[in-house]
């Protein structure tokens, strides 16, 4: 197939960029407006697959939904005819930089670089699992360093063509069991079982890998398939000091706990990557001493679960539960409107707003939300998601939340409750998490 000199809407397709296994991006260019943009086409086998054209929609559907200025926009999406047949394609803005994975083979990335990229991943992926986007294959060549005048390494992470949506696209069968989804060197343990049980901590482990790849020019797990996939599922991999004795010990901490095997004793979501991205030593503190508590554990028979750092350089500040089984995977995340969670009796809004900021139990959420910009307004039932905290009773689908710092009091935040349809608010005063 080639699609060179061919129109697509208002473009003229101009040159090919590159070839993957399912289809070919183009660069095409919009003579009267000078614009260019890369145009995804699958290939003439893929085309013909129903499966594929459907993962091809979900790809844009999942990009365009969710809105963020480090994932790859979406422009258009649609059907060309060509001699072989009508093709299915994806618009996409045009990239000007290099992939992740070509940055790391010409080496040189300092900590300060490592750290600048995986904000803006860690950032872009918070959004992606507040929708319900699940990506699944995160890996280097699927993260874009474009060069921006304001920014040499601004992030774009593309490629949802796996991602998995909390609601399925129409005629696309759901992933069957024993069926194994990603690429095998970044896979989660639970991705290389194949037994469909994936949620966001899933994405957690694969960035983890390419946080290790990053410090260490090495991927953890080498060998043919096989060994590769045994590895994620049953081995302890290197510590990254070993494969490069320059690695400093709150990077290592923050890349093992990302690999950890058990899903419950990872990062429990995104936005705890960020904080303890934001506050390395802290965490590296607090995770030592988790594992010192689960390797007398091991000995005494006791099974240990990290559930969340909290912020802090104490290392007394992780939550630790002892002789529990692990916890249930949390369901599909659902979309906007978030259903409420039914309660026996009537929830007053303030109370339940005010429970959200000062309840130890929704603790996740204050630091969800004070990791955001102060002043900036978000909607509640998205940021309940996204920390994984259940709405206690809140009625209004509208509300949205900002926090200020006190005016006085440096260790205390100002929280702002609004239904804009309604006018209704509530301000009430938390402690300031910081991180």
């Amino acid at each position: 197939m080639n699609l060179i000199g061919q129109q697509i809407g208002s473009y003229i397709v101009e040159r090919e960029l590159g070839s993957g296994g399912t289809g070919a991006v183009y660069a095409c260019r919009n003579v009267l407006i000078d614009r260019e943009v890369a145009v995804k086409v699958l290939h003439d086998e893929n085309a013909r697959d129903p499966d594929q054209v459907a993962r091809f929609f979900q790809e844009a559907k999942a990009a365009a939904e969710i809105g963020h200025p480090n994932i790859i926009v979406i422009i258009d999406y649609g059907t060309i005819a060509t001699p072989t047949g009508p093709r299915t394609y994806l618009m996409m803005e045009s990239l000007g930089g290099e992939s992740l994975d070509k940055r790391m083979r010409r080496g040189g990335m300092t900590l300060d670089d490592i750290a600048h990229v995986l904000a803006q991943i860690t950032s872009a992926l918070v959004a992606c699992h507040s929708k319900g986007v699940i990506h699944r294959d995160l890996k280097p060549s699927n993260i874009y360093l474009c060069h921006r005048s304001f920014d040499p390494l601004f992030v774009k992470v593309l490629d949802f063509g796996t991602a998995k949506l909390a609601a399925p696209v129409p005629g696309m069968h759901r992933t069957q069991y024993g069926v194994v989804i990603g690429t095998p060197a970044y896979m989660s343990p639970e991705q290389c079982d194949g037994k469909g049980a994936i949620d966001h901590r899933s994405d957690i482990y694969s960035l983890g890998v390419m946080l290790y790849e990053m410090l260490t020019g090495t991927l953890p797990y080498g060998g043919d398939l096989g060994e590769i996939l045994l590895g994620h599922l049953t081995k302890t991999p290197d510590r990254p000091s070993q494969r490069n004795p320059g690695v400093p010990f709150e990077w290592e901490s923050l890349c093992m706990r990302m690999m950890e095997k058990a899903r419950e004793a990872r990062f429990q979501s995104m936005a705890e990557v960020a904080h303890a991205l934001d506050d390395l030593r802290g965490h590296a503190s607090a995770y030592a001493a988790f594992r010192s508590d689960r390797e007398r554990a091991g000995h005494s028979g006791h099974t240990l679960v990290a559930a969340g750092i909290d912020a802090g350089d104490s290392a007394s500040r992780m939550t630790i539960h002892a002789d529990l089984p692990p916890p249930v995977t949390p369901p599909a995340f659902e979309p906007t409107p978030l259903p409420v969670r039914p309660v026996e009796h009537a929830v007053d809004p303030g109370e339940a707003c005010a429970s959200l900021v000062k309840h130890p139990r929704h603790a996740a959420f204050a630091r969800s939300l004070m990791i955001r910009a102060p002043g900036q307004w978000l909607p509640v039932g998205e940021l309940a998601r996204a920390s994984d905290v259940a709405l206690p009773g809140v009625v209004m689908i509208d509300l949205v939340v900002s926090w200020l710092p006190h005016p006085t009091d440096p260790n205390a935040a100002v929280v702002v409750f609004l239904s804009p349809s309604t006018m209704w608010r509530m301000i009430t005063i938390g402690v300031r998490v910081r991180y």
